[in-house]
């Protein structure tokens, strides 16, 4: 349901690219859930961000829409929400906590393939999402993963994550663009 697509090594991998696509820079916070696989934070620091965590809400066991707006701080620059089991979190609520925060939503839904919130595919309601292909996943490549976006201003920060920075088709003079 994405216009593009870049296949990974990983769904970490993935994350961390969306990560470099929405600006996200060292000291910056990130807000995830406090359950989750550990992919979720440690791509952010990877990427030297500060995960910043959320509680759940009881009923559904994803990420409190509540309490993100809690945990938002002057150094907030997205909030990464994680669709576990294939289940969606409330990206209404999500999305609007972002808009009126002015922060990026880079979805996690390295678990969650095929999954609809309200009719339409995780992975289309923010900035970017990530997918995992892991040999665990329902939807299994042995190994590897997905970034995907509609916005293709997002394409070049994360596509300078790939390949150590190496932007060049294999013709040309090497041109290096690391984030």
């Amino acid at each position: 349901g994405n216009k593009f697509a870049i296949t990974t090594n990983s769904g970490t991998a993935a994350l961390h690219m969306g990560l470099a696509a929405c600006g996200i820079q060292a000291g910056d916070e990130v807000i995830t859930t406090t359950l989750s696989w550990t992919s979720s934070a440690t791509c952010m620091l990877h990427h030297n961000a500060i995960p910043i965590f959320a509680e759940i809400d009881w009923k559904s066991m994803l990420i409190d829409p509540a309490r993100i707006e809690a945990a938002i701080t002057p150094k907030t620059k997205a909030i990464m929400p994680v669709h576990y089991w294939g289940v969606p979190c409330d990206m209404d609520a999500i999305n609007a906590v972002a808009r009126k925060h002015n922060l990026f939503v880079i979805e996690d839904c390295c678990q969650a393939h095929g999954a609809l919130y309200k009719g339409k595919k995780v992975g289309t309601f923010g900035h970017c999402a990530a997918f995992s292909l892991n040999q665990n996943k329902n939807w299994c490549g042995g190994e590897g993963g997905m970034f995907v976006t509609d916005d293709e201003k997002l394409l070049v920060p994360a596509r300078a994550l790939m390949s150590f920075g190496e932007m060049r088709a294999p013709e040309d003079k090497r041109d290096f663009h690391s984030y």
